[in-house]
Parts: C-alpha cells; structure tokens; sequence
C-alpha cells in the first residue's frame, strides 16, 4: 500500500473525528441550554458554568467542524462565473480559492498564538468555571490543525479542483 493512501486514510479519519466532536459538542451546548433554562424556568436555579460551557463548546463545534466542510469541499460559493468562463478557467480559480483558503488558515493559526500565550502568561481564568483561558486557544489551535490539514490536501491535490454540487440532491 503506497504512503500517500495510508496519509489519505489517516487524514480522513481525523476529519470524520473532529466531526463527530464537533456534532457532539453542539448537541451537548443544546442540552446544557434547554437544561439550564429548565432549571431557571421551573426551580429559579441556573446551572453554573453555563455561560463558560457554551463557549468552550461553541469553540470545539466550529473550530473542529472546519476540516470536513474544506475537505468535501462543503463551502458556501456563489457561482455567479461559472456559467459563462471555460471549465478550466472556473477550475483555475477553484485551486487558486483553495490556496487562498490555506493561506487565511495558516494566517488565522498564526495569530492565535500570540493571544494564547498572552493567556498563559497572564494567567487568564474563565468566568464561571475558573478554567485557564489558554486551553480554549489550544483547543481552537488543535480543531483549526485539522483545517489547515485539509486545505492543504485540498490545495495540493490534483483532481480536487471539482465542487461539490448539491443541486441535483435537491430536487
């Protein structure tokens, strides 16, 4: 089995992973939420940590839900070209997105860093729950590695230059 397929494989099982955690960690933030009012509503007693759950939550949920939108090539695009350039030129400009994409990734990568360890040296603690503010940046670094995995794959990739086109599954 040559490499590149075994890099393949493990690539997409840390995407299908950072999915599901993300799923779990929405359904989790729609619990914690309903439960929360529940409780407020019916016993005038809030779940504390609500507010630092969510957001933890909220973290996990987009950050770690990037790598399999970019690697099925799941964006929102408007394609207001497309019908009237060439093919090649519409996949001219897909690749040059995707590059484009891997650059803001890495760009965003980048400048989270400092922030975290700004949090790390100042010793910034969450609201509620009293959590080090610099391991919801690792977190957000860890979920957006994935990211950057799969743009990278996808900018470098020849043949992925093809969007995915949900409009015959909507019908």
């Amino acid at each position: 089995m040559p490499p590149n397929s075994r890099f393949r494989r493990l690539s997409q099982f840390i995407f299908e992973l950072q999915l599901k955690l993300s799923m779990l960690a929405l359904f989790a933030m729609m619990l914690i939420i309903v439960a929360d009012v529940f409780m407020r509503y019916a016993f005038n007693a809030p779940i504390r940590g609500t507010y630092d759950l969510v957001g933890i939550l909220l973290v996990i949920m987009v950050f770690f839900g990037l790598a399999r939108v970019i690697a099925d090539r799941a964006e929102i695009t408007i394609d207001i070209v497309d019908g009237w350039l060439p093919a090649a030129a519409v996949r001219l400009l897909m690749g040059l997105a995707a590059f484009v994409a891997l650059g803001v990734l890495v760009f965003f990568f980048w400048s989270m860093i400092g922030p975290m360890t700004s949090a790390y040296n100042y010793g910034d603690r969450s609201l509620e729950l009293n959590l080090p503010v610099w391991l919801i940046w690792v977190l957000s670094l860890i979920g957006l590695s994935g990211a950057i995995l799969a743009a990278a794959l996808t900018a470098f990739s020849p043949g992925t230059a093809t969007p995915v086109d949900n409009r015959d599954a909507a019908q």
